[in-house]
């Protein structure tokens, strides 16, 4: 019987109280869409950075290996500079 006395209560508070009861329905459906659209960027960010991840890998090129010859020995140097 107590429990029964409860939710009367309760629910004689929120129609008694119908501005906050909608104030607190709305900040916790933007507390919702805040945690969802953070997950979203969250994805984007990372989606971002594998695609410019693969755009460098795509267009660099590697350094050309250059051939020098040393006055007397005749010894090549293929390093890259």
């Amino acid at each position: 019987m107590a429990f029964m006395d409860y939710i009367r209560g309760f629910g004689m508070a929120m129609m008694n109280n119908k501005l906050i009861t909608f104030l607190c329905v709305a900040v916790f459906a933007f507390m919702i869409a805040t945690i969802a659209l953070a997950a979203e960027n969250n994805s984007n960010a990372d989606l971002l950075q594998d695609c410019q991840a693969r755009l460098y890998t795509a267009t660099s090129t590697p350094a050309p290996a250059t051939t020098t010859t040393t006055g007397d020995t005749g010894s090549t140097d293929t390093s890259p500079k």
